[in-house]
């Protein structure tokens, strides 16, 4: 697929995976609508896109749980641009706590910005396409989208969750040429960890401390690779190879991998068990 002159919009686009890959788009000379809920951050990125690559970019004030706040999204996208050809499903957040203990409200609230608000942004960017005979709708999910994350139950469902919509989805829209891309990225050096919830009975004052246990790789990878995905219009995207092997592993040896989770799970109940 040739970006140049296409119209893309990317959610979560003022930080982390959703910035960078709003910036390879424009590099590519697609026109770009950034949408987050920073929306100083979300403006100094749009100006300087159009400033080094000079396409067009519009910046949006977004909480993507709120759907008449996406429709809206979208609505002002084809006003300004005729239309729209990719739609970036990047906004997402982390929560922290065992199912048995992780608080209802926060786990609503995660899926409806990791779920329910991308297939909102789906259902309300799929006439646009129709309209322009076709286009690519690309969800970020994540490795833990294909396997249980201990501590991190609530996310991981979201992701899987989408994982199964997109799926559907990729058969569905198939007709009307609309391709759906799943992305699978694993541990990204970005401020994720930082801005998930902890529901973690006793150690809610850890919100906004960083809780990933190895630095990751940059989102600027994830963004090529994402970007190289759309260009080739591939179906299910892993960033490395390390990532692709562990999702494979998890499927090859769950017995053995079931082990691993233990193990983990022990490790990260018990750093937060300290905190309390």
């Amino acid at each position: 697929m040739d970006l140049r002159d296409k119209v893309a919009i990317v959610t979560g686009a003022s930080r982390g995976i959703g910035a960078a890959i709003a910036a390879e788009l424009a590099m590519e000379g697609c026109h770009v609508v950034l949408a987050a809920r920073n929306e100083e951050r979300t403006l100094a990125l749009a100006e300087r896109l159009h400033q080094l690559h000079g396409v067009r970019t519009l910046a949006l004030a977004v909480d993507i749980a709120d759907p008449g706040a996406v429709t809206a999204m979208v609505e002002r996208a084809v006003t300004e641009f005729g239309g729209v050809d990719l739609l970036i499903n990047n906004a997402g957040m982390g929560i922290y706590g065992s199912i048995d203990e992780v608080k209802m409200a926060d786990l609503r609230h995660v899926f409806d910005v990791n779920f329910f608000g991308a297939i909102q942004a789906m259902q309300a960017v799929v006439p646009t396409m129709r309209r322009r005979g076709g286009g690519v709708i690309v969800n970020i999910s994540s490795i833990v989208g294909k396997f249980a994350s201990p501590l991190g139950g609530g996310y991981t469902a979201t992701k899987f969750a989408l994982e199964g919509a997109s799926a559907a989805a990729r058969a569905e829209l198939k007709r009307d040429r609309i391709k759906v891309i799943i992305v699978r990225p694993g541990l990204t050096e970005t401020e994720f960890s930082q801005n998930a919830r902890v529901s973690v009975p006793g150690a809610e004052h850890r919100q906004g401390e960083r809780h990933a246990p190895m630095r990751g790789i940059s989102a600027e990878k994830v963004a090529r690779r994402t970007v190289r995905a759309i260009q080739h219009e591939e179906r299910t995207v892993y960033i490395t190879w390390f990532d692709r092997l562990l999702v494979f592993g998890s499927q090859l040896l769950p017995g053995l991998f079931a082990w691993g989770l233990v193990w983990a799970a022990a490790i990260r109940r018990k750093r937060f068990e300290e905190a309390r």
